[in-house]
């Protein structure tokens, strides 16, 4: 059962990960059709083309980040510092709760520090205001769920991995404040 932390899916497409203050820029599938698709420059069909677990996306005079490869549900679970936090996709999970302690796992830390995690620094700058949407939504019309996260600014790595035990498989962003 899923109720403890919040959680947003998608139709299909990536999720989006953004500053509060560039919302506006991102237009999403303005522009977009089932024709064009791949062959446009919407802000939609240019996430769709990325399949990095986590990859930056420009939108207007900002960065952006999508939330790449894997399709399903994502979640903000936070540390209670606003130093980081992690970028949780739920692709299979008998229980919520094996969640947490899964991150705090031994087999975790060798994934994050293993060749086979992808790394990249993101910059967030102040207030530190993000929101996590549907790549496919328009960034000042927002219709579906979107998940607000709330960050110190700074230089973050993000080391995304998949991790996989007996009762869970999931995709995890790691963002820690460098």
């Amino acid at each position: 059962m899923r109720d403890l932390h919040e959680w947003i899916d998608t139709e299909g497409g990536p999720f989006l990960l953004l500053a509060e203050k560039s919302l506006s820029s991102w237009r999403g599938t303005e522009s977009w059709t089932f024709e064009t698709h791949g062959e446009d420059a919407s802000d939609y069909s240019r996430a769709c083309d990325i399949s990095d677990w986590i990859s930056p996306i420009r939108c207007g005079d900002d960065t952006g980040y999508v939330l790449g490869g894997d399709i399903g549900p994502v979640s903000w679970i936070t540390t209670e510092e606003l130093n980081g936090g992690y970028l949780v996709q739920w692709l299979g999970v008998d229980d919520e709760a094996e969640i947490l302690p899964a991150l705090r796992s031994k087999k975790f830390e060798e994934l994050v520090s293993g060749e086979r995690a992808e790394h990249i620094s993101i910059k967030i700058h102040e207030p530190g205001e993000m929101r996590v949407i549907q790549a496919a939504e328009i960034g000042d019309d927002l219709v579906a769920p979107s998940i607000p996260i709330k960050l110190r600014s700074g230089i973050y790595d993000a080391t995304s991995v998949y991790l996989e035990t007996t009762s869970l498989m999931i995709v995890v962003r790691r963002l820690k404040l460098q």
